[in-house]
């Protein structure tokens, strides 16, 4: 479990995202936005690498002879904010630059093991949270994250499988 890590947000992609869409923001007044969001931010991540039969028939993993399951969020301040294209775009890119800080660590272990990671595959929050063998490994209310009546909060939260495939000899 990491709490509270650094995570810079891309303005260059975001702004590229929201050009995309058509949203008419200078760099400056982006720029200003970015500081407001970015002071809402509290990422924080859990994640276990486990046994293939943890997830039994609901996932196919292929050749992996392990797999990591992780999960990132942003935190539940930043949904304080006023939600606009802007603050998607943000919390988007925000996702995706903590589930790639949390690749490099998985993927540290898994060269250690002389494997490989495979691409990273997102998973329903209902498939972890009825899984009780992996409830018993991973407390992710020490992140904040919480799964009550099919509803995830916070809401700018990811669950991400990952496989590890062992890496072939030269």
């Amino acid at each position: 479990m990491i709490k509270n890590f650094k995570i810079n947000l891309r303005q260059g992609y975001i702004f590229r995202d929201l050009k995309k869409k058509k949203t008419d923001i200078s760099e400056n007044e982006l720029s200003e936005r970015l500081k407001e969001i970015h002071s809402h931010l509290k990422p924080a991540t859990i994640y276990e690498t486990f046994n293939l039969a943890v997830f039994g028939k609901k996932i196919d993993f292929g050749k992996s002879v392990a797999v990591s399951l992780f999960a990132g969020t942003l935190g539940k301040e930043v949904e304080t904010l006023c939600r606009n294209e802007i603050l998607d775009a943000a919390l988007k890119d925000g996702l995706d630059v903590c589930k790639n800080f949390v690749l490099k660590l998985i993927q540290i272990e898994s060269e250690q093991e002389h494997c490989e990671l495979v691409e990273p595959t997102e998973v329903e929050p209902s498939i972890i949270f009825e899984n009780t063998k992996i409830l018993s490994k991973m407390d992710f209310s020490k992140i904040g994250v919480k799964f009550e009546s099919g509803i995830l909060t916070p809401v700018n939260t990811k669950f991400f499988v990952i496989g590890w495939v062992l890496k072939k000899k030269k």
